[in-house]
């Protein structure tokens, strides 16, 4: 018996890192993607030794490898959209530039990762991150550093909104089409979009919880799904932050630091009672019938 071809849903390529404790990188990626109804698939830059506790080490993937990645699975799909993450030296950044321009894929989110916000081990060299602002942010459809990854991209403080805005208008001077200043580690929750021609902020109540873990991947994740699912720059980033917001709300402490997000609150149910169970729609288990037999 055949059955009708499920839909086409939008292919979404992640280049990011590896985090074992699911909270962040490929894996928060990946999990966002699906969240928003289109398919993810992942290029990875570097495998990482943490948890919830921080970064231990990481162990980048050679250029070579990360290029065999990526051109496999150009050459296998048609990929929508792609978010960039934790890249991790140059030879990786340069990489992922010649695969942007050879692919001509229309939607790029680059998503500036520097350092780890847990244990604030360094995630990108200095080489690395001279490229990505000289090079591969103009690349980008937009780009969505949080606070200390523009002080770091500008070499400027970001004490307050005014400064948000101001850093935003500068990596836009320096060839970024479009940036977010995503503002986490501020006072107020406030994130600054500047299209190039147009300030906007998105507020929002601060969330009281330490289960943070890859909100800014998963922010970046979720731009890159609702743009590849054809909604406007704006409208994209209003509903990324929503989308963050209640997945911090909903989250998760698994371990014994900032637990991850929870990105899938959308599709849970609550557990039924201890020792309640759902009963088959017919009545009884089949085996349970009168007159059936094994």
């Amino acid at each position: 018996m055949s059955h009708p071809a499920s839909p086409q849903l939008p292919i979404v390529l992640t280049i990011a890192g590896f985090d074992p404790s699911g909270g962040a990188g490929i894996a928060a990626d990946l999990k966002t993607i699906a969240a928003h109804n289109c398919y993810g698939i992942a290029a990875v830059t570097a495998l990482t030794v943490q948890s919830t506790q921080g970064v231990k080490s990481t162990h980048l993937t050679p250029a070579a490898t990360l290029r065999a990645q990526l051109d496999t699975l150009a050459e296998d799909m048609t990929i929508v959209a792609v978010k960039i993450g934790m890249l991790g030296n140059k030879a990786n950044a340069a990489v992922v530039a010649e695969f942007l321009d050879r692919a001509q894929i229309a939607t790029v989110v680059l998503d500036p990762v520097a350092r780890a916000q847990s244990g604030g081990a360094e995630l990108m060299d200095a080489a690395g991150l001279k490229f990505l602002r000289e090079e591969l942010m103009k690349r980008a459809t937009v780009v969505t550093p949080n606070v200390p990854e523009a002080e770091a991209l500008l070499g400027m403080e970001v004490k307050d909104v005014a400064a948000m805005e101001a850093a935003a208008r500068k990596l836009v001077e320096l060839g970024a089409r479009a940036v977010v200043v995503k503002g986490g580690h501020m006072e107020k929750a406030i994130d600054v979009l500047f299209d190039g021609t147009e300030i906007l902020h998105f507020g929002g109540e601060k969330v009281k919880s330490p289960n943070t873990h890859g909100s800014g991947c998963t922010f970046a994740s979720a731009v890159t799904a609702q743009l590849a699912s054809g909604r406007p720059l704006r409208e994209a980033v209003l509903l990324a932050k929503a989308y963050v917001t209640k997945a911090i709300e909903r989250s998760y402490a698994i371990g014994k630091g900032p637990g991850p997000l929870n990105h899938f609150y959308r599709f849970q149910q609550e557990p039924p009672a201890r020792g309640v169970h759902e009963v088959p729609q017919h009545g009884m288990h089949p085996a349970s019938e009168p007159g059936v037999r094994g």
